[in-house]
Formats: C-alpha cells, structure tokens, sequence
C-alpha cells in the first residue's frame, strides 16, 4: 500500500489537506484512523508551538502511508466533504485525483459501505484491501464439508483425491469470486468463506446455490471417484473481530456456529440458511426454494437442495 502515495499522490493528499483545513481538523480526522495520534510528537515541535499548516499535513499523509490506511483517509475526505464533521461540510480539494488514484490501483468504492474495497478483477486479498486487524465487522460466512472424505480417501487413489479436491475448490472459487467473497480457511475437504459488503447475505446464498449446481455436473461428467462427490453448506452470520491468525479465527463463537450448523442441521448435497440470515433474504429473488428446519421450539433453519420435477 506504501507506493500508493508515491510521487503525485503522496502531494495530491498533503495539498488536498492544506487547501481544505485547518491544522485541527486535519488533526481530528488522523485521530479516528490513528489511535492516540500526537502530532506535536509526529512533528516534534512543542506543544505551545504551531505547527505549520504543510507541514502538519506533510506528517500526517506520511504516517497514513506508513500505517497503509489510505484508502480508508480518502473515505473520511469524501464523509467530511458530502456529510460534513462535527455540524460542518469541508470541500475537499483534489478529491476527485485522490479516487482517481485509488481506481488506477485497484480499489472501487462500495456506496452501501461508504468505503472503498479491492476491485476483486484486479487483486483478492482476505480482508478486501482495507479490513483492519483486531477491529469487529459484521460477515456472512459460508462453511462447505465434503461428506464422508475418511471413507473416499481410503477407497480411491491418492491422485484422484488431489485431483477431485482441488475441482472443488475451482467450483467455489469461480462461484465466490463472482460475488466477492473470500476464503479464508481451506482444508483440502472443507473451507470457510467471507462476505461483508453489498447483499453479503444473498450473494453467500446464491454461491451456495450455485456449488452444488456445479457438482451435480461435475460428478455427471467429470468423477472421477467410486461414488458421487457430495457436500454439506450452511450459511450464518453475524459479528467477528477480523484477525489474519486462522487458529484465532476458528476459536470464535460465530465460526464455531456455522461449523455446527454445517455439521449438525444440513443433509448431504444441501445448503442449510440459518434463522439470523433468512429474514434478509430476498423472497422475489429465491422465491420458495428455501424449505422449513425446525431446530427447537424457538428456532428454524432453512434447507435448498436440488430436485427432480415431477
């Protein structure tokens, strides 16, 4: 992210700060990027001294550079110059060079969000570009199981195992990348996928869909095992505290939800929609495809599996 601000970006943003604000302002927006932000300390000057407008600016571009947090300083300058801070708009100069700039590195801004993410035909990072490490977000997960992978195992070549597990993953990667979701645990015969931007509860949903429509072509055509490739997918969501440590990751109450929901409510060759995500879900779109779990008397889950009409 540091060769973002190289060159005329790197003066575009110290300008687009001069030009806008005041040293207190700049300041105030450092402060929400940047937790306990001095910039007397930054800049070195005594606290009863001023700190030149530039230069102040000059400092806190430089320390959004190196805490690689600039796609997140231009979001608070589009905030502040449509929405305003604190009772007050702020025009932003150079705003439009700014996004300009973020475009031409790869990242597109998502209106639902107020924020910009990774331009997923250009890079695919786990946390989209911009998800910050120990701060909770909101994800709709998908967790996928092969069924009976023990018993595949010992009764098919070792080749065909490698072979078919890595089709799989073609088949939930190509679904995945379609809507811009993430993998962030792959196990070779399971994996958890993210989404956390725009409709994340149905386009999980639809990827859903659309795997077990391709493995249902894929073991019409390409198995090569003894029996049918068959699946469990459960989709949940709720809040997590982003973290890149995927042992951290799995220890958390949500993941661990969807894990047993995968596990413990969906047949083979099934998705299974839990009670927080259905709500959310678009009835025009999906219409009656999604069938009724009764879990307990306080919860219901629901199930998609592909069927022949009769």
């Amino acid at each position: 992210m540091c060769m973002l601000l190289r060159g005329n970006l790197f003066i575009c943003a110290v300008k687009a700060l001069t030009e806008s604000m005041n040293v207190e302002t700049m300041t105030i927006l450092a402060q929400k990027l940047i937790s306990d932000y001095n910039l007397h300390e930054r800049t070195g000057y005594p606290e009863r001294i001023p700190i030149p407008n530039k230069e102040a600016a000059r400092q806190i571009v430089t320390d959004i550079r190196d805490n690689n947090i600039f796609p997140q300083f231009v979001n608070l300058l589009i905030e502040i110059h449509y929405y305003g801070l604190m009772g007050r708009r702020y025009p932003v100069a150079y705003l439009r060079d700014l996004v300009n700039g973020l475009h031409d590195f790869g990242f597109i801004y998502d209106t639902e969000n107020r924020m910009f993410i990774e331009d997923s035909r250009m890079r695919k990072s786990r946390n989209w570009g911009v998800l910050r490490e120990g701060e909770e977000y909101v994800f709709t997960f998908l967790r996928l199981d092969i069924v009976g992978s023990s018993i595949l195992v010992r009764t098919n070549k070792n080749e065909v195992i490698q072979s078919t597990y890595a089709h799989l993953r073609d088949i939930v990667q190509k679904a995945i990348d379609a809507r811009n979701g993430r993998i962030w645990i792959w196990e070779g015969d399971s994996g958890l996928v993210a989404f956390h931007f725009l409709n994340k509860n149905l386009l999980a949903t639809l990827s859903a869909m659309e795997i077990l429509h391709e493995l249902f072509i894929y073991n019409q055509t390409r198995c090569k095992l003894d029996k049918p490739l068959l699946v469990r997918i459960a989709i949940h969501m709720g809040p997590l505290e982003y973290t890149n440590n995927e042992e951290e990751m799995k220890k958390s109450e949500i993941i661990k939800k969807t894990i047993d929901i995968e596990a413990n409510y969906t047949k083979p060759n099934t998705v299974t929609v839990s009670n927080l995500v259905y709500p959310l879900l678009d009835p025009l779109i999906l219409g009656n495809q999604l069938q009724p779990i009764r879990v307990d008397d306080k919860t219901t889950y629901y199930s998609y599996e592909l069927r022949w009409e009769s």
